[in-house]
């Protein structure tokens, strides 16, 4: 297990190897610790296996706004609150995967939609910008709680992820919300 505290000034850079190499990271969120990895499907695989996560299951893509700005074909379309939290990180949307420049992993995506979150982090939005969207779900095995301090990560989990990010901040432990941006249904 390798555990890097992220106010360590190579935390962002060993961060970026280790996914750019196909590896797993659990990492602080706004909201929770999370756990993730690039849009490669082996290691989209992997994930899914740490996590014991049915592969029929769609995990959300984190991106930042630069990110989400460039790669979105068409404006976002809904009412001013929701696009607030949406830029605020507190909202997840579901999405047409074809509003996008990118070429989303299958096993990501349902009916052609796909989860994106803009998570309102720091260190978090710095990798992306440096790796790109991150496929991520909370750091827990399937059914426990989503963790929201460092002594509540689950100990498999620690050791089966490349690198672990510490952090001593407090999480707001509030898993976002989620809204079919086309529905309007909000399924969390």
């Amino acid at each position: 297990m390798n555990i890097i505290d992220i106010n360590n000034k190579d935390s962002l850079q060993n961060a970026t190897l280790v996914l750019k190499k196909g590896g797993i990271l659990i990492f602080p969120t706004d909201t929770v610790y999370g756990i993730g990895c690039l849009m490669i499907d082996h290691a989209i695989e992997k994930l899914y296996q740490i996590k014991n996560r049915p592969k029929t299951q769609p995990t959300a893509v984190l991106m930042n706004r630069n990110i989400f700005d460039g790669k979105r074909t068409s404006a976002l379309e809904f009412d001013y609150d929701l696009e607030n939290n949406f830029y605020a990180g507190v909202l997840t949307i579901i999405d047409q995967t074809d509003k996008y420049a990118i070429k989303f992993p299958e096993m990501i995506t349902e009916n052609q939609t796909i989860g994106v979150r803009l998570p309102h982090h720091v260190w978090l939005e710095d990798l992306i910008d440096q790796v790109g969207p991150i496929v991520a779900t909370s750091a827990n095995k399937k059914g426990e709680p989503a963790p929201t301090n460092f002594s509540e990560l689950n100990k498999e989990l620690l050791n089966e992820a490349d690198l672990v990010i510490e952090t001593n901040e407090a999480l707001s432990g509030q898993p976002s919300a989620i809204i079919n941006l086309y529905t309007q249904e909000k399924l969390r």
